[in-house]
Parts: C-alpha cells; sequence; structure tokens
C-alpha cells in the first residue's frame, strides 16, 4: 500500500470511530440537553471522511463534493443544535413565546 492508501484508511477509519462514538453517547445519555453535546464532535467524523476521500481522490469532483458536504455540516451543525435545545426548552414549559 502507498502512504496516500494509508493515510485515507486511517482518516476514514477514524471518522468511522468518531461518528459511532457519537452514535453511543447520544444513546446513552438521559436528557436532550446531553444528548446534544454528542452531536457536535459528529461534524469532526464529517470532516474526516471528507479528507480521507480528498487525499484518496484529489481535487476531483468527488473530492470537491465531499469538501461541500463537510463545510455544510461544520457550518449547520451549531444552528441546528440550538434550534433543537430551543424547541425542547420551550417544549419544556420554561418560557411561552
Amino acid at each position: 500500500m502507498t502512504v496516500l492508501a494509508v493515510v485515507s484508511v486511517a482518516l476514514l477509519w477514524l471518522g468511522v470511530v468518531l461518528e459511532l462514538l457519537c452514535c453511543a453517547g447520544v444513546l446513552v445519555m438521559r436528557t436532550a440537553y446531553a444528548r446534544l453535546h454528542f452531536t457536535a464532535p459528529a461534524g469532526l467524523g464529517v470532516a474526516a471522511v471528507a479528507l480521507a476521500i480528498l487525499v484518496r481522490q484529489g481535487f476531483s469532483l468527488m473530492g470537491d463534493k465531499s469538501l461541500l458536504v463537510a463545510f455544510v455540516v461544520l457550518v449547520t451543525a451549531p444552528v441546528v443544535s440550538h434550534a433543537i435545545a430551543r424547541a425542547v426548552w420551550i417544549r419544556n414549559g420554561r418560557e411561552r413565546p
């Protein structure tokens, strides 16, 4: 195997392990707020998989799309987490709009 192939496989496994740990954290935690903390590192798993694709394919159509998907996930994840936390806050009766 070449060095690029080893780096690509290592990044891919890192991304998969991060995603599995985040899923396990979401399953184990009891409250919605605690679960939200485990959704944030999932963006890093997506970024690792995107980098693995980029290392393997280079700056081609597939590599560019993987970077775009990783960028969108990393940018929108905090907004989605905040919206979910606010919805849970309102649903629990802490605040009435």
